[in-house]
């Protein structure tokens, strides 16, 4: 019999620049914030409930699907005292939980590291956009950068089938002792994009 145990997954969502929090985490049942958003305020039909008091925007359909499936949190509110109202300080602050000294070390890098602290998996951590965000950083911590899935892969620059063979033979050679039994048969059939 298969099983269907797989290891937790976390994800984390970094919105950073022009998300409207009240617009996303809709508090359409106060009253205030029809008060003070009588423009930009989203109609109450149009807000996916999560319970009586707070809804998530309409264009947030899968999240709110996982919410009801209990694989979401929403945690309101977070934030540190004494705030100097720096926008880059605060940047810092929030990737590195370092609220009195300038950190070098992302908080969710550490994390990753206290997930796989034997290194036995050659990617913990994987981060979509053009780069890695600092939260990310920390040294000894692998995280694959992926900017287009589109043209993501594995020597996606080499064309020649041969030549592409050898180099997945030399790859598998060195890392089969992580990837475990018949590492070149797994990368060959692994979708590879030419």
């Amino acid at each position: 019999m298969a099983t269907t145990d797989k290891p937790p997954v976390v994800v984390v969502l970094q919105l950073s620049g022009g998300n409207d929090y009240m617009n996303t985490v809709v508090p359409y049942n106060n009253p205030l914030y029809r008060d003070y958003r009588p423009v930009v305020g989203l109609p109450e039909e149009q807000i996916r409930p999560l319970d009586s008091q707070v809804g998530l925007h309409p264009s947030m359909g899968p999240i709110h699907e996982m919410y009801q499936q209990g694989k979401v949190a929403i945690v309101h509110g977070v934030g540190y005292p004494n705030s100097v109202r720096s926008h880059f300080r605060s940047m810092d602050i929030w990737h590195t939980c370092e609220p009195e000294t300038t950190g070098t070390e992302g908080w969710l890098g550490l994390a990753t590291r206290a997930l796989d602290p034997l290194k036995e998996n050659i990617v913990t951590a994987v981060s979509f956009g053009p780069s890695m965000f600092r939260a990310l950083v920390a040294p000894g911590v692998p995280v694959a950068c992926v900017d287009d899935l589109e043209t993501y892969g594995l020597l996606t620059g080499i064309t020649p089938t041969q030549q592409r063979a050898k180099i997945l033979e030399k790859f598998a050679q060195n890392y089969a002792p992580i990837l475990g039994a018949d590492p070149v048969t797994h990368l060959t059939r692994s979708p590879v994009r030419g």
